[in-house]
């Protein structure tokens, strides 16, 4: 068994309140758990308007498929507009 643990610190721009901030986080962690089996998470910075932290664990028998969901959930952050991913913190076992 394999366990991936990521931690995105991300830079939110356009964001006025933190109603806004909390609908498009929410929106992200939504897309993501839609998309694959996988547990997510606001983790940090909750009363901050412009940063959020959104924590990702994925469980699997095998390596590639963790390094591969990973991989996957970055470029969809990555790629949202208004969202820059400013530090990526991982650990695997």
């Amino acid at each position: 068994m394999h366990v991936g643990v990521v931690s995105f610190k991300i830079k939110l721009f356009g964001i006025n309140s933190l109603k806004e901030k909390r609908s498009l986080v929410k929106r992200l962690i939504n897309d993501i758990r839609n998309k694959f089996n996988v547990s997510v998470s606001e983790v940090g910075m909750c009363d901050s308007k412009g940063w959020a932290e959104i924590g990702v664990a994925v469980v699997n028998s095998a390596k590639e498929v963790v390094d591969s969901t990973i991989e996957q959930i970055s470029n969809i952050l990555e790629s949202t507009y208004g969202v820059e991913v400013v530090e990526l913190e991982r650990e695997g076992w």
